[in-house]
C-alpha cells in the first residue's frame, strides 16, 4: 500500500514555511524548535513539508541556472551571475510554486462537508444471516457471505447474474445497492435503491431509503439526498436530514 500524503494545515504550512524562508520571528523559532523535539507527529510533518520544499525549490533554481546559462554575452562569454543578489527571486518563485501545489493538496487531502457527513453517517449494511442449507438461495447466500467479508466486487457480480433469472426481486435490489455503495460506486448503487423504494413491498423501503440519501450525499446531490432521507423514519437518517438543511 503507498504511503499516505500528510495534510497539514493552514497554520503547519504557514509557521513551516517561514521557518524555511528565514522569515520566522526569534520566539516563533526557538517554539517550534522545541515542539518539533518533543510532538513526532509534526516533526514527521515538518520533514515531509520540507522534503517538498527543497525538491521545489531545487527545481525552480535549476531552471534559473537553465536559463542563465543559454543567455550569452555577444562575445561568447556568460554573464556575471550574483546569486547573493538572485536569493530573494528564488525563493519567492520556490514559495510560489510551493503554495500552488498545497493550495491543490489542501483540496484533495481535506474532504468537504459532504464527504465528511457521508464518513460520520456510513457504516455498510450488516447484512443478512449466511444459512447456507436452503438450496434454492444457495447462490444468493453464497454472495452474502462475500459481501459480509467485505468482498464487494464479488457480491455484486453474483446478485447480477441472479437478477437476471429474478428480474423483480427487491432483495437483490436492495443489496446490490447496499454492495455497490460500500464498494464506493455511489452511482451505480442509486438505481438499485430507486427500485426499492418504488416497491409496493414495505421490506427494505427505510433502508432503502436511508442508503440512497448517502448514495446521493456521496456525489454531492443534497437536495436528492434530502428528498431521500425524508422517506426514512430511520433515527440516522432524521439526524442527517437536519445537518444537511443547515
Amino acid at each position: 500500500m503507498d504511503k499516505e500524503t500528510t495534510a497539514w494545515t493552514r497554520e503547519e504550512q504557514d509557521l513551516f514555511e517561514k521557518y524555511l524562508l528565514g522569515t520566522i520571528e526569534v520566539h516563533e523559532k526557538s517554539a517550534l524548535k522545541s515542539r518539533l523535539q518533543s510532538e513526532p507527529e509534526l516533526n514527521a510533518k515538518f520533514l515531509e513539508f520540507k522534503g517538498l520544499f527543497r525538491a521545489i525549490e531545487e527545481k525552480g533554481l535549476r531552471k534559473k541556472l537553465e536559463d542563465f546559462h543559454g543567455n550569452l554575452e555577444d562575445d561568447g562569454k556568460l554573464k556575471h551571475f550574483d546569486f547573493r543578489k538572485h536569493k530573494i527571486i528564488f525563493r519567492a518563485a520556490a514559495t510560489i510554486v510551493l503554495l500552488i501545489a498545497l493550495g491543490g493538496m489542501w483540496h484533495l487531502f481535506v474532504p468537504n462537508h459532504n464527504e465528511r457527513l457521508f464518513n460520520e453517517y456510513f457504516t455498510p449494511d450488516p447484512g443478512l444471516p449466511t444459512v447456507m442449507g436452503n438450496s434454492d438461495n444457495y447462490d444468493f447466500y453464497e454472495a452474502m457471505v462475500n459481501y459480509k467479508q467485505g468482498n464487494y466486487k464479488a457480491a455484486t457480480v453474483k446478485w447480477e447474474d441472479l437478477l437476471l433469472q429474478k428480474k423483480d426481486n427487491d432483495t437483490l435490489f436492495y443489496f446490490l445497492g447496499a454492495a455497490y455503495l460500500a464498494n464506493g460506486e455511489p452511482s451505480k448503487a442509486i438505481p438499485y435503491f430507486d427500485r426499492v423504494l418504488k416497491s409496493d413491498n414495505p421490506s427494505f423501503q427505510n433502508e432503502a431509503a436511508f442508503y440512497n440519501g448517502l448514495a446521493h450525499l456521496k456525489i454531492n446531490e443534497v437536495e436528492a439526498a434530502l428528498k431521500s432521507l425524508e422517506q426514512s423514519s430511520d433515527e440516522k437518517g432524521r439526524a442527517l436530514a437536519k445537518q444537511l438543511r443547515h
